[in-house]
């Protein structure tokens, strides 16, 4: 073989080596490329889905910090409310009427009205009359008073009266003894029945207060 034929021999094969080569090298890059594309939305993907889960997991806290907060809030106003209701008016009321049904006087001509209505509307007048430890020495005279003029009615059935001490603070009961009526006058019972008719209308005043109501104006 001649010079020239061997050379051109050699050029060709390195031709087809270096083609061959560059056609390996362009496919290796080529897959590499997808496969490092793949590797990148993969990863992508990825990232997408932990930050959606992030997200809802934020909004879930969120939804529950406001929930919480608007539970806390009805709460706070509902005390305040209780407070409010506590201060300005079973407080002072309560003081209004231990202070009455603290004076002697004022429980004597109490008692008197109590027992005449009392008396004159039942057959019987067997009545007992419940006060305070430290009131019942104040009205024991005006007690034996009272007796005698109910004794005056010249009824055959009559009983009288008659006065004890009873788990009382202030004010006072009255048992019938006969069949086991007690009719309550203590601070405590007549605090209820003022509170049953003033309660509702003094919620009334505040039955608008509501939380965030300045925000939504």
């Amino acid at each position: 073989m001649s010079d020239s034929k061997l050379q051109e021999l050699i050029d060709t094969l390195k031709k087809q080596a270096v083609e061959s080569g560059e056609a390996s090298s362009r496919e290796i890059i080529e897959q590499a490329q997808k496969e490092a594309q793949e590797i990148v939305d993969r990863a992508k993907g990825e990232a997408d889905g932990i930050v959606r889960q992030a997200q809802d997991e934020a909004d879930k806290k969120l939804k529950q910090l406001e929930s919480s907060m608007v539970i806390a809030g009805s709460q706070f106003v509902t005390s305040l409310k209780r407070d409010i209701e506590q201060n300005l008016l079973t407080v002072p009321l309560k003081e209004k009427v231990t202070g009455a049904l603290g004076e002697t006087e004022y429980l004597k001509e109490l008692i008197r009205t109590v027992v005449l209505e009392y008396t004159g509307e039942h057959d019987s007048s067997d009545l007992q009359v419940l006060v305070p430890k430290d009131q019942q020495e104040k009205i024991i005279d005006f007690m034996i008073e009272l007796v005698r003029a109910q004794s005056d009615t010249g009824d055959p059935d009559h009983k009288g009266l008659t006065l004890n001490t009873g788990n009382i603070s202030f004010g006072f009961m009255i048992d019938r003894m006969e069949d086991n009526v007690t009719l309550d006058f203590t601070d405590e019972a007549f605090l209820n029945l003022f509170l049953q008719f003033l309660t509702p209308r003094f919620r009334e005043l505040f039955k608008d207060i509501k939380l965030g109501e300045s925000a939504g104006k």
